[in-house]
């Protein structure tokens, strides 16, 4: 039984979204005992994993801390920009050098949507739809891997305490991939975050972000 109980608490400090439900009390606890059986393979009766649910006690500190992502989320400034496009391109000196010439041109010294992330095996340019023949027009065919289209830009502009308030991200990510809502890219720069997703899945990103923000139970 002892093994059992460990077994089971270790599965729930691993797992958030579980740990959330059983703080707000919604979750049906002989469900998850049974989905828990089927899917760790746990050698034990049913009774047992419910004994060993109802005796977890979930963390306060976890509590806590998502009381504080809450209050940041709810003073945060939320805004999205639609029709992104990104194009990722070869990390070689090739595509440095046309790459100075994109950035030094006004077009994209003054356009609002444009991203440069420098990786390790490659670059990705993000620009607005309307821009990107523009962007590709610099890059000769053989410095591209690939593009893609269809994004939209979910940006969280945070306060200075919510800035400095630790899990934000994770807890916004955790959410969105509950919702199976994957980030295509993550840019943060201070005071913001932004979150590039297909945009099919705008609704349900802003939907998480009103759950754990709590700003549905308030209006």
């Amino acid at each position: 039984m002892t093994s059992i109980t460990k077994q089971i608490w270790e599965i729930l400090d691993n797992d958030v979204t579980i740990k959330k439900d059983l703080e707000r009390g919604i979750i049906n606890v002989s469900a998850l005992s049974q989905y828990l059986l089927d899917t760790y393979q746990i050698k034990g009766s049913l009774d047992s994993v419910i004994s060993a649910i109802r005796r977890y006690k979930v963390d306060t500190q976890l509590q806590d801390d998502y009381a504080r992502i809450a209050k940041a989320l709810r003073e945060a400034v939320v805004s999205t920009k639609t029709h992104i496009s990104c194009i990722t391109l070869k990390n070689s000196p090739t595509t440095y050098k046309y790459l100075g010439q994109l950035m030094s041109h006004e077009d994209f010294l003054k356009n609002d949507v444009f991203r440069l992330i420098k990786t390790r095996t490659g670059v990705q340019i993000v620009v607005d739809r309307d821009s990107m023949a523009k962007a590709k027009s610099f890059f000769p065919p053989t410095t591209m891997e690939e593009t893609t289209e269809g994004l939209v830009e979910l940006s969280i502009r945070l306060t200075e305490i919510g800035w400095d308030t630790k899990g934000v991200i994770s807890r916004i990510a955790n959410e969105l991939a509950t919702q199976d809502v994957n980030i295509e890219l993550l840019f943060t720069v201070y005071p913001q975050v932004s979150f590039f997703l297909a945009e099919k899945d705008l609704v349900k990103a802003h939907e998480a972000l009103i759950r754990i923000s709590g700003r549905g139970a308030q209006a």
